[in-house]
């Protein structure tokens, strides 16, 4: 991680609002090709965002007009604080566990055949090697051109479970979870909005499958766009500028059984044309 003293100022053109950087990003953090994806915080606001290289190892950031007003950035340059990473590493220095590698006997086609929405749980708690299996599975999506902007928030705090589910009925299962998996995506990282939805939705029911295949219980929640609900989840979970909550996966011991339901329909199936 860098810490040091930048100036946040408009362009030559007047058009972008940067941040010069004072070093050489490639050199100071290892990576010899490719965008740098960052991270860390200006003036005590945290942010996300993307190098541009400027030719003889000088890089800037562009900022935002959501982190402009954050910081307080009115047009005229002013100096700043700054804490940057990549992306990869965490802010403050430490790396995260790597997930146990966690296995169950339910093969692919039967987990997939067999999984159904849960919404009532048992007070049994779920271990943390499992909630890191699952987080794995979602990790283990496909993503648009392997940009991975997809970011998991695990929420095992009752009174924040209870909060979240009393303020949205579709949501009311998240009372007696053992827990939520709140999957948002990186607008930094993915900027068209439907290739972030379904980088999500993907992790969403890797998730979900892994879940179920572990012998958990788990339910689907979406996120509606400028929605109560969502405006509550950002002010919640504290969320970035340019984070997007996609969908809340409760989850927890099953205390429900449903009967299988055969979803197979030859008339949904099309050879070659419509």
């Amino acid at each position: 991680m860098e810490q040091f003293e930048a100036l946040v100022k408009k362009d030559d053109a007047g058009r972008l609002t940067i941040l010069e950087l004072p070093f050489d990003a490639r050199a100071a953090f290892g990576k010899p090709r490719g965008t740098i994806h960052v991270c860390g915080r200006i003036n005590g606001t945290e942010y996300r965002g993307k190098l541009l290289a400027r030719g003889g190892g000088k890089f800037v950031m562009v900022l935002d007009k959501a982190l402009q007003k954050a910081i307080g950035f009115a047009g005229q340059a002013m100096s700043a604080a700054v804490t940057m990473a990549p992306e990869e590493e965490k802010a403050g220095g430490e790396s995260p566990e790597k997930a146990v590698d966690s296995r169950c006997g339910m093969d692919l086609l039967t987990a997939i055949k067999t999984r159904q929405s849960i919404r009532k749980f048992t007070e049994r708690p779920v271990s943390e090697e499992m909630v890191n299996a699952i987080l794995c599975a979602g990790m283990r999506a496909p993503t648009a051109k392997n940009k991975r902007p997809c970011h998991f928030i695990v929420i095992t705090d009752r009174q924040l479970l209870s909060t979240l589910a009393r303020q949205n009925t579709n949501a009311a299962m998240l009372e007696g979870a053992a827990g939520a998996i709140v999957v948002c995506g990186d607008k930094n990282r993915e900027g068209i909005k439907e290739f972030l939805c379904a980088d999500c939705a993907a992790a969403t029911q890797n998730m979900l499958l892994g879940i179920h295949g572990l012998g958990l219980g788990g339910v689907w929640c979406g996120v509606a766009p400028n929605s109560d609900w969502r405006k509550l989840l950002i002010g919640q979970l504290a969320l970035p500028p340019k984070v997007e909550p996609v969908s809340v996966i409760a989850f927890g011991w099953p205390d429900e059984t449903k009967e299988l339901c055969d979803r197979w329909e030859a008339a949904k199936v099309h050879c070659n044309r419509w």
